[in-house]
This record gives C-alpha cells, structure tokens and sequence, in this order.
C-alpha cells in the first residue's frame, strides 16, 4: 500500500507537524552559530564599553511611572544610560536574529508546503526558536545588567526586558518577510531602536509612539520605583507583540503559498 505524504502529514498531529518544523529550524540556525554568538554578545560588548566610560556621579531626572502615576526620581546618568543600553542591545540582537531566520529558504518552505505543511507550522517553529534565542540574550544581558546598576526590582527588570525582546522578534519577523534586501532591513531595524535611543534620552514625548516603549517604561519602573507595577505596560506590549505577530502571519502565509496555474 502506497502512503500519500500530503496526508500523511495533514492527518498527524499538530504539534509533531510544528516539532518537526522545529527541528529543521534549530539544524539550520547550529549551521550558522557563529552569526547567532555574535548577534548575542556584540552588543553585550558595546554596553559595557558605553557603560564604563560614562560618568559615574552625575545625577540626572528620569521619569518614572508608579502604575498610572508619572514620578521624577533622581539616578545616576550612567545607570539612566545604561537602561537604553540595555533596550538597544535586547532590541537589536532579538530583531536581527528574528530577520535572518525567517527570510532564507523561501524554496524550500514552498515543498513542505506541497507536502502538506501549512504556514502555521512553519511560522511557529522559527519563532520558537527566536523565543529562545531571545531569552538567552536577555538573560547574557542581565548577568551583566544586575551588578552594575541597582535595579528595584531583579524580576520586573527581567520580564520587561523579555518585552523588549518579544516586540523585537515581531518587529523584525515583519520586516525581514516585507523588505526585500538584508541591507536595507537592518538600516530600518536599526534606525527603531536609534531612534528609541535618541528620544529617550532626550525625554520627548514622541517616544511613546515607538514600538519598544512599553518596555523602556516597565524597565523604568523596575529600576527606579519601588514596589513598581508594569502590569499597564506589559499588557501594552503583548498587544504590540501580538498585532505584529498577526501581520507577519498575513504576508508569511503569502509568501509560502502555493499558487495554482
């Protein structure tokens, strides 16, 4: 009796489908662990250059907020800084790892899908494997985080850093499926979290319009305001997440699609 592989493959279970999908993902990215390790511990790197150059007495006002409350506290310019150091590296590293997962092997991902593969499979299995990427990242960050700047709250801290981590992956799962060249995907990637960088530090308001900055807000309340609750901007940051993830879903099942002639 001769097995038909579409059926076989739709008639199996979902999660076996996605764990298989998976897999191949985690064979493709060992291939290129040299990439993964420097995206992880490169812009480690440059937060502690950027950190341990700075000024280690000069106060400065930073706005908190206290649940629905918006407090100035005085901190340390250097731990101030080191905050948005801090978003850069999770956003930068989390976005790039994201962009060069989902963009290669288009081709290939088109077979599977002739064999009964759908796009949920095949979506869901990368972005395991950023989540994990991004937990790594965050927790390389926080090892080096914690000793230097005296944090309220470890936890909080590191959930709102894992938010930061989260938008990053839709963010540059979006882009990297939409811009056609690497080159340009990263100028764009890059110029959000500059940009997060450059209007933070300044206190614009124009910040808030940013996709990273529930995160930068929640991360300002675990390191500045005791007893802090990010539970406005955690949910604030799901929903960003959530609605990038949803427009990432729409053009990856485009472009997986099999066209009928």
């Amino acid at each position: 009796m001769r097995l038909d592989p579409v059926r076989t493959v739709r008639e199996a279970r979902p999660y076996r489908a996605t764990g298989t999908a998976t897999r191949m993902s985690v064979l493709e990215l060992l291939r290129r662990w040299p990439s993964m390790l420097f995206m992880i511990f490169m812009p480690a790197s440059y937060f502690l250059v950027s950190y341990f150059t700075s000024d280690a007495v000069t106060m400065v006002p930073a706005l908190a907020y206290d649940g629905d409350v918006q407090r100035t506290v005085q901190v340390l310019d250097r731990d101030f800084k080191a905050l948005y150091l801090a978003v850069l590296g999770i956003s930068v590293t989390s976005s790039f790892a994201a962009m060069t997962v989902v963009r290669p092997g288009m081709a290939a991902l088109r077979r599977l899908r002739l064999v009964g593969y759908r796009a949920h499979h095949l979506l869901s299995a990368r972005l395991y494997v950023l989540l994990i990427i991004t937990v790594v990242s965050t927790a390389v960050f926080m090892a080096i985080f914690v000793p230097l700047v005296n944090l309220e709250s470890v936890a909080l801290a590191a959930t709102a850093l894992l938010l930061v981590g989260f938008v990053g992956v839709a963010l540059g799962t979006l882009i990297g499926l939409l811009v056609p060249r690497e080159f340009e995907a990263s100028m764009l990637l890059i110029a959000a979290a500059g940009v997060q960088m450059a209007l933070g530090r300044s206190g614009a308001d124009a910040e808030r319009f940013l996709p990273y900055w529930p995160g930068v807000e929640a991360l300002k309340s675990a390191a500045f305001v005791s007893g802090a609750d990010v539970t406005r901007f955690g949910g604030l940051g799901a929903l960003y997440a959530v609605a990038l993830f949803g427009l990432s879903y729409i053009v990856w099942n485009r472009r997986t699609r099999l066209w009928r002639r």
